[in-house]
């Protein structure tokens, strides 16, 4: 039984939920609750945890564009969307902040306020879950700070005025940190109950343990690769590597999920992006419903390509269809125009990025219509992206409103069993058959034989060199995952700025048919579209920082207010 997660507006009759400020310094108590009758019932913890789902990603309102990898190098914006993306922390854009700025501790108020009432509760089948769902949340909140700002202050109780060594104590250091979410899901592993227990709309221990996977891959290649900078940990990243290894093998190892298959290997991943009830899906472990007609509620997806456009350098990526790299394979016919560019390619490509002929629409009365040019007004490089794009025309949703937002999937659990083994140098090939080679049977692609891997020319470079088989496995992870949110934080834990400082990326070749639709469009020398040359600093290549970039500036009034606070690195 799989996880939905159902975007709803809950009115709570009788319980008022009070906001409070951003800031760790707001001495107001983190929630007010009016009902004098709450935490009697573990129906209680369930509704107060309730509030707590919507902070989980979803689409973004109609009109944006709906990739969390938007502005990055495998996404670029339209011009209309450079300030709603990464861009400007891709560019080294970013400012000092006077208040604000993500340092927010709401979130983790409202955890602590749960899990000191939750024990209230005195009886209840689920009572140990939803306390195992709180710390789930606490891991959580935490991680999405830590990401951003790495020391942290570890607080697990409502702060109240007179806590003033907790309002004005220091950070603990970024490793410490990290301990601590991992304990966090530890304790959540240990308390919630599987899927079958507890229905199709909540979270589980196996979300729980693909999300210390999570957590444990990112720091444990974060303090691999930041070793001897102002960003290192304090350890080498080993023990974290393993945590993670073991905890995606733990969700693998359960055979509670499985990949999707769908019909085709022609077709199976994208109709994975394109359901709008993932509750039969064997892959998806979490995943956000939509119901435009019930509740109003209507994702960007319908007038796609919604300002944005893979980026050409991505479409690199994907190997031949004989498992061979582009840069090697007789089998590739070349990429400079988008007639070519599927051609004897990983079928993922197809099934991510709309070509000409490509069928574009599929009307109520059976009548099709084909993909013929990108809509540049609305795409900025021409590859238009196909993933999350439905085919199918419905005047009452309008083609893709009501597609479902996938929150946790198994293949991530795959990709970091073979990521974490990699790292750590003890990869098998029985890992990569268990893992990277399930990922590719699912399209058809040629399995990938670790003792037999054909050097790439155009390996990405990252500035340090990694083995043959680590590469591959990089590979796989953003082809697969791609558009899902991860290559920002990907390219930060990996110390990934070799690979775009000074550098931008670039478009489809810039073809008299679309430029007879379209004149006047910026191109490189080469006659690519060129759409960030003008918009960049640096000379029109990204101008990150390395050595200030990799974390975000703390807000000069927290720095004003608590003494015991410092300034990230390079700020």
């Amino acid at each position: 039984m799989k996880k939905i997660l159902y975007i709803l507006t809950i009115i709570i009759t009788g319980i008022s939920f009070n906001s409070c400020e951003d800031d760790l310094l707001d001495k107001t108590p983190l929630d007010g609750i009016s009902d004098a009758d709450f935490w009697k019932t573990e129906s209680d913890l369930a509704l107060y945890l309730n509030q707590l789902y919507g902070n989980f990603a979803g689409w973004p309102g109609a009109g944006a564009a709906p990739s969390y990898d938007i502005g990055t190098d495998i996404i670029v914006p339209h011009s209309q969307w450079f300030g709603a993306s990464s861009t400007n922390r891709m560019d080294g854009k970013i400012s000092i902040p006077s208040s604000g700025g993500g340092w927010s501790w709401t979130n983790v108020r409202r955890v602590n306020y749960f899990l000191e009432n939750a024990e209230r509760v005195e009886s209840g089948n689920l009572l140990n879950h939803y306390i195992g769902e709180g710390h789930f949340f606490r891991a959580w909140f935490y991680f999405e700070l830590f990401k951003n700002f790495g020391d942290l202050p570890i607080i697990t109780e409502v702060v109240d005025v007179e806590d003033e060594d907790i309002l004005y104590g220091a950070r603990s250091s970024r490793t410490e940190v990290a301990n601590f979410i991992l304990a966090e899901l530890d304790l959540a592993i240990e308390k919630m109950e599987s899927a079958s227990q507890v229905g199709a709309s909540r979270l589980n221990k196996d979300v729980a343990a693909q999300f210390k996977a999570r957590v444990a891959i990112y720091e444990g290649t974060w303090e691999k690769y930041h070793q001897g900078t102002d960003f290192a940990g304090s350890t080498d990243g080993t023990g974290f590597l393993q945590q993670a290894a073991d905890a995606a093998y733990s969700v693998i190892e359960g055979g509670r999920y499985s990949l999707y298959q769908g019909t085709s290997t022609d077709e199976a991943y994208y109709d994975l992006s394109v359901q709008t009830d993932y509750s039969g899906n064997p892959e998806v472990m979490l995943y956000k419903h939509y119901d435009y007609l019930t509740y109003n509620i209507q994702n960007s997806l319908w007038n796609q390509p919604n300002l944005q456009g893979m980026s050409r350098e991505m479409t690199q990526l994907y190997l031949a269809s004989d498992g061979e790299p582009i840069a090697v394979s007789t089998m590739f016919n070349g990429d400079e125009t988008l007639d070519l560019i599927e051609t004897n390619r990983d079928p993922r490509l197809a099934q991510t990025l709309m070509a000409p002929g490509d069928l574009d629409i599929i009307a109520l009365d059976g009548s099709q219509s084909f993909f013929t040019l990108p809509d540049m007004d609305r795409c900025s490089t021409g590859y238009s992206i196909e993933k999350w794009r439905s085919k199918e025309i419905d005047e009452s949703n309008l083609r893709t409103r009501d597609i479902g937002y996938i929150l946790f999937r198994y293949a991530e659990s795959l990709l970091i069993y073979a990521e974490a083994k990699a790292e750590l140098g003890t990869l098998t090939q029985e890992d990569v058959n268990l893992t990277i080679n399930k990922l590719r049977g699912r399209v058809g692609m040629p399995d990938l034989n670790i003792n037999a891997i054909t050097p790439d020319p155009n390996w990405p470079d990252y500035g340090y060199t990694i083995p043959d088989y680590l590469q591959e496995v990089r590979r796989e992870r953003v082809v697969e995952l791609f558009g899902e949110g991860n290559r920002l934080y990907d390219l930060m834990r990996w110390r990934a700025h070799n690979l775009f400082v000074g550098k931008r990326p670039i478009g489809t070749m810039y073809t008299t048919e679309i430029e007879a639709k379209f004149p006047n469009l910026v191109t490189n020398s080469e006659g690519f579209l060129d759409p960030l040359v003008n918009v960049l600093e640096n000379g029109g290549g990204f101008g990150f920082n390395p050595d200030r970039d990799y974390l975000l500036p703390l807000p000069i009034d927290e720095l004003t207010i608590n003494e015991e606070l410092h300034q990230n690195p390079g700020w």
